[in-house]
Formats: C-alpha cells, structure tokens, sequence
C-alpha cells in the first residue's frame, strides 16, 4: 500500500465569478484517507485536507473510498479505457457502476449507457469543472451529455459518489450518486504533449496539449487541449468523427484565485441501427444495421408498391419499418465558466461563478411512415433539439472549532426547443441523397413539422453544510439543502404536442454521512441522503430513453398524467468499510434505496415513430451490495476481484391514466442484477501491461422481465512501454490497446428507444467486435 504522506493543511480558497460564464465551485468532502487522492473535482470553498504522495505502481482510486463512500479516480483508474473515449467510461471499473456502447469508444450518444448503483447518467448529479451537466442524455433539451464536454485526455480526475450527491453538488437530476469531473490545472512551467493513434476500422485517434507555463511573475497559466477521434462503423457503411477542443486559465491572486474554461465539442456520427432479437434471429448478427449507402435498395424496399413482396426473412413492408436508409446525429456544444475564489479571513472564504452551455442537436432516420414529396417512398426525419442554460452560484465557507461549515445557492435558467423537422429525399437518379449529419435542406426547407415545443426550466438549490471533526478518526457531514424546479412549455403546433407546467419544491433534504477511520487501514462510514429532482423534459415522438409527461401521445394523456403525477423523491442508504491486511484489502458495502412516484414511459411502435404511455410507479425499492478484493503480491503486481449484486424492484403497480398495468414485483430493465470485474496490472520499469474482464449478468429486457438479455462478457487488455526524455528527444510512450479480445457477440445498450411492457422490441445494440489502437504518445 502508499506510504502515509504529509498532510497540507491550507485554508478554503475560493472565487468571484466575473463575466456571464462560470463555474460551480461547492465544497468538496473533507478527506482523511492515508492512501493518495486526487484533487476534488470542484474548487475547494472551506478548508481542505489533501493526501499527498509519491504514486506506487498501480492506483488505489476505484479499490478504496477516500471518505464515507466517496472514491477520487485519477488516469491510472482508466488505464484500460482508449484514447478518445466518453468521459462516461472513465468510471467503469467501480464495482456498482455498468457501462455499455455500441462502438469501442463510446462515441454515439445514442447508445452508451451508464448506471450507478440502478440510477441511469441522467438520474445523477454530474458536474465538469463545475458546471452541473443536468440531463445528459439522448436528445436532451435541459442538459449537456459528458461525452460533448473536454478533450477525454485533459481529464485528470473524477470524484464519485455512488451512494448519494453532497447537499453541495448542486443538480436538478440527482435522484442517486453524483460524478465531480476536473480538467488539469495547467501547469507551472511550459509543456507540450501529442498523442496519434492509428487502430482498426480505419481510427485515427489524435490530440494536442499545450501549456503556456506562467506567464511572468505573477500572470496566468493555461492549458488548451485538442482531440479528433475518426473512424469507420465496424458494420455497414458510415463515418464517425468527434472534435473536442478546451481551454483553461488560472491566475492566482493575493485573495485566492481566478479559473476560466471553455469548452466546444462536434460530432458528426452514422449510427447503428436498433436491434430485436426477432431481426437477429431471421437477419443474422451482422444483417440488422442500416442500408446506407445502398440507396437503391432502400427505395425498392420502402415502396409501397413493393409491401406484399418477399425481402427475405421478412416482406418488403416490414423490412423497411425495420431497417431504414441511414441514421445518425450531427451535434455541437458549447460550455464556458468562470469561477473567482476568495479568502476573506484566515477562517472565512467563498466563490461566486457564473456559467453558460449551449446545444445545438439534429438526430436523423429515414422514415417510411413520412414519404417525400419528390415521390422518393421515405424522408429524412430529423429531430432538433436546441437547449440554451445559464447559471451562476455563490458559496461561502467558515472554518473554526472542528467544524467547517459552508452556505450556497445555486441557480438557472434552461430555454429550449425541439421539433421533428421533415426532408425531402430524391427519387435514384435525381441527386444524392441527403446524409445522415446533414445537411438536410438540400432539396428544399422541411416540408413538415411535427411536435413543436418550447419549454423555460427554472433551477433554484439552497444549501446548509457542517463538516465536524470530534476527534482525529471521527468526520461527521451533515446538511441539508431546499429545492424548487420547474418547467412550464411544450407543444406549440397545430398538432398539439403536450404543453403544460410542472413543478417540485422541497424545503428540506437532508444528508448525514459519518466516517471513522480507527487507524490508517480500516475505514467504516454510513451515508444516509433524501434527494428530489425535476421532472425530465422531452418532447412526444422523442426516440430516446427518456421518461417525461411531455413524451404522452396527446394533450389529454398528459392531463390524465398530470392529475396524478407527484415528484420523483427517494431516500439512499449506504453502510460500508475497508480493511487492509498487509498486501490485501477489503473494501464492501451495502445499500438500499426507496424510490417514490418514478415516472415510467412504456414504449411500442416503430423507431421512427414510437408511441409513449405516461405513468407513475407509486413505490419502487432499491437494493444492493459491492465488494471488492485487491491483492498486491509484489510492488509491481495489483490483482482485483470485484462483485456487485443489485436489483430495483416495483413494489407497486404502474398507474397510467388511473389504470394499472401489473409491475408489482418485477425488476427495473436494462439493469444488470449482477456485475464481475476482474483486473490484473504488472508495472515493471518501463514496461507496462494490464488486462479487465467485465461480467454482466441477469440484465431484464421489458419491464414485466418476460425476457432477458443474454450474458454480457469483455475483456480489454493493453501493454505499454516509457522511452525517458533524452537530450534532443521527448519523453516517448508506445501503447498498444485491444478491446473485447475474445471477440465476443455481445448485446451493449439496451432501451435505446424505450423498454416495452412486454415481449420483443426494437432497442437495443450490439456492442463493438474486437478493436485495436496503436497509440505513441510524446512529452516536452
């Protein structure tokens, strides 16, 4: 295990946001772990205790909470993750967490799924660099997805909380844990590092990062980082390309000290296509995926005149509201901050920030249902979405007497559209047809809209926070923070889509969390947390995995809806502990969760088209357990075996429009009851290998768990090796990765489009087949 280190004791610092932009500096929880953790994931507002010390071979970060159920990752923690990868995937490793993607990297926002402990990515509390991400999901139109936020190589650290988010973490999502996102500070002195990758379906994976060093005396230090991730589709036909691009600037000040950033992300992506195990049965592993660029075919198969005919496993008819033409996204965002941190005293210290992000999102398929009018049998349907947030928060921290208590207030305002805008195609031999990242309007502006809607979603959170030391082994966190959210839109068409307003307040949500640490190798904490969230925004029609009443069929179902819907509210439990025995560690734990008035979408009809039912699950329960066994044989040899048992069950019926559909004892979907990750990692000089495997089991498809996905099985392996930093030659790294080296048929996310109540649905996607990076990495 790390040596115990010196421990820096240094006063809170903390910020004046100046400018329309900043960032969201709260509190981080104190630490008191002997083993190193990373840098919190927010600016530090009160006093803070860091761990600092020289790193061993391997990392501690995903084998050890840092306090009472908290875990600070760093690289090391993701070293089996590619280049270039979602930032969701940084966390995979932490037993309670499952991750899926259709593609190695995670690129398709669409279909990389995270879950915590049963709480999807958008049922989290999610910050980078502070700024509260809300709903990430597909489609959003109140949030900003991870994935579109800082180049994957700048990030430095990840605090996670699986159990439940700080009382100071400030989010209108974080029904569970919560996940601290850091960029690096830029550093003291000039560097420079590039990074090419060149790997298998033609990826070509290549990022840059500069810092300026301080600049003079007593000027800035900034880091810009850029990152491009092209490739192929391992299937079909199509192109995937990510840009990620950020800045940072700190400059220190007499009072604390001043931090910007910025960051811009675009992806143009040709996705997969949704999947049942119907179409894998008749069409075969590799036969389900989009048409493109085979046009032809596509006309022939979706026109009418040809419905009746035999397209093989299926007639020509329903092959074509199986398969589409193409599918795919073109999406840009933008995030910026700036947070100011003072020390007023040598006890009292705060921040002010501000912060803004802007979405620009178009999700297109080819839909028969809608035919051009050039005569070609389908349109290109594109769903656009465009979320507009800004916020900004002040806290204020005092330190004295074991105690360190701190205040904050938090809020925002969301304006966003969305709508389903529908193009033309051409007839074969009439032009080429429009691509699935645009542009759309080459043969005219939209000739219909559908589902035109507007929404304003307002955000206020007041906290109240001690953090009391009774003695040097004994940390007690307690707080509380009062909410209020609401979203008042929707349909503003003639077709009437939903529109109406909805809201959830709560003045008190406690927090209660106790660390005790009776010697440097033993840990046991209790975390105890009530949490409320916003009710999540989308618009009807919307063909991703969201649950919102704006999602109803017509005005009248959401009216029925809205007369019994009550604010998602849940209480967390959590009891753990850790135990070293010399080159052994233990780390478990134990969870149960209340879950009250869930909002469930129930999803049938094609994917271009589906149709949402509106209801609300009085009860549901939540319970779980992790363990974790980590042996260090030698100083360059770490063995871990994890385990994670979860399962969230309805323990009421769904209630729609007064009616219940029987889910009473039936399990939450596309939630895998049982989780195995096995790692090994060897550091050797310079040399350098590891290798996961990752287990997921007893996964429900539907929500009345009448089918079940098959086992999912992974396992990722990479090796390394350092060339020194020599007289006229940079510091050289040479890394080789391969994901899914046995080359396993796996199922990856599920309830892409939605769950269905019962029986097979189109929505979910394979996941990638053996991928391989070759990487060399450089260092002036």
């Amino acid at each position: 295990m790390l040596p115990f280190s010196k421990i820096l004791i240094h006063c809170g610092r903390s910020a004046l946001a100046i400018g329309l932009i900043g960032g969201v500096a709260a509190p981080a929880r104190a630490q008191t772990s002997d083993a190193v953790t990373a840098p919190a994931a927010e600016p530090q507002l009160d006093a803070e205790i860091t761990v600092t010390a020289t790193r061993a071979a391997h990392s501690d970060g995903t084998k050890r909470p840092v306090e009472a159920g908290d875990y600070a990752l760093t690289k090391s923690d993701w070293s089996d993750v590619l280049s270039g990868s979602s930032a969701l995937a940084l966390v995979k490793n932490l037993p309670g967490v499952t991750f899926t993607s259709t593609d190695a990297y995670g690129l398709d926002l669409s279909d990389g799924f995270l879950l915590v402990r049963g709480f999807r990515q958008n049922e989290l509390a999610i910050t980078f660099e502070g700024v509260p991400l809300n709903d990430g999901s597909y489609g959003s139109v109140t949030g900003t997805a991870p994935l579109n936020i800082g180049v994957a190589g700048n990030i430095d650290s990840v605090r996670i909380s699986p159990g439940s988010a700080a009382v100071s973490t400030f989010s209108n999502t974080g029904n569970g844990g919560e996940m601290l996102y850091a960029i690096a500070d830029p550093k003291a002195d000039f560097a420079i590092e590039m990074t090419q990758g060149v790997g298998g379906d033609h990826s070509l994976v290549s990022s840059a990062t500069v810092n300026t060093g301080r600049i003079g005396e007593a000027g800035p230090r900034m880091l810009f980082g850029i990152e491009r991730i092209s490739k192929d589709k391992y299937t079909g036909a199509g192109t995937q390309y990510m840009l990620r691009a950020n800045a940072k600037l700190v400059q220190d000040l007499p009072w604390g000290d001043l931090t910007a950033f910025f960051s811009f992300a675009r992806a143009e992506i040709w996705g997969y296509n949704n999947t049942s195990f119907d179409m894998l049965a008749k069409l075969g592993w590799n036969g389900t995926d989009i048409l493109y660029p085979n046009y032809a075919r596509a006309v022939f198969i979706a026109g009418p005149e040809n419905a009746n005919k035999s397209c093989g496993a299926y007639s020509c008819g329903e092959l074509a509201s199986l398969i589409p033409y193409d599918t795919g996204q073109a999406t840009d965002d933008f995030v910026g901050n700036v947070t100011h941190r003072f020390n007023l005293t040598e006890r009292l210290s705060g921040s002010v920030m501000g912060y803004a992000a802007i979405g620009k999102s178009d999700i297109e398929i080819s839909d028969v249902s809608t035919p051009s009018q050039t005569g070609a049998p389908f349109s290109s349907q594109v769903w656009q979405t465009r979320p507009r947030r800004f916020g900004s928060a002040a806290n204020l921290g005092w330190k004295g007497g074991g105690h360190t208590v701190s205040v904050g207030v938090w809020v925002e305002r969301g304006s966003s559209t969305s709508r389903f805008a529908y193009y033309d195609q051409p007839l074969p031999g009439q032009g080429a047809p429009l691509r699935a990242i645009g542009p759309y309007d080459v043969y005219g502006p939209a000739f219909q809209i559908a589902n035109d809607s507007r929404w304003r979603t307002d955000s206020f959170q007041l906290y109240v926070r001690d953090v009391f030391k009774p003695s040097e082994t004994v940390t007690i966190d307690a707080g509380f923070k009062s909410v209020d959210f609401s979203t008042r839109g929707g349909g503003i068409g003639p077709d009437r889509a939903p529109n109406g307003t909805l809201r959830t307040t709560d003045p008190f949500l406690p927090h209660l969390s106790i660390d005790w640490h009776p010697d440097g190798r033993t840990s046991l904490y209790l975390d105890i947390a009530k949490t409320a969230v916003g009710y999540r925004v989308s618009s009807r029609g919307n063909i991703g995995p969201v649950s919102s009443a704006w999602a109803a069929d017509s005005q009248e179902l959401f009216d029925a809806a809205r007369a019994t819907l009550k604010p998602e509210k849940d209480w967390n439990f959590t009891i753990g502990g850790y135990h070293r025995l010399g080159a052994l560690s233990i780390n478990v734990d134990a969870y149960y969760g209340i879950i009250l008035n869930r909002l469930l979408n129930g999803t049938s009809g094609p994917q271009f088209n589906p149709v949402r039912t509106v209801g609300v699950v009085p009860r549901s329960e939540l319970l779980g357990a992790d363990a974790i066994i980590d042996l260090k044989p030698a100083a360059w040899l770490d063995i871990s075996q994890s385990v994670s048992v979860s399962k969230l069950r309805y323990a009421d019926d769904l209630v729609v429009a007064g009616e219940a559909t029987p889910l009473k004892g039936h399990f939450q979907p596309g939630y895998p009851g049982v989780s195995l990750i096995s790692q090994v990692s060897a550091k050797r000089g310079r040399f350098e290998a590891g290798a996961t495997s990752t287990l997921y089991l007893d996964d429900p498809f539907t929500y009345s768990n009448d089918i079940y996905v098959p086992a999912y099985w992974q396992v990722n392996a990479h090796a390394s090796y350092r060339l020194p930093k020599r007289a006229g030659m940079p510091e050289l790294l040479f890394r080789l990765d391969v994901t899914n080296a046995l080359d396993r048929n796996n199922i990856g996310s599920v309830g892409i489009g939605g769950y269905s109540v019962s029986g097979d649905y189109q929505t979910f996607m394979r996941a990638a087949p053996r991928t391989v990076l070759f990487s060399m990495n450089a260092k002036i």
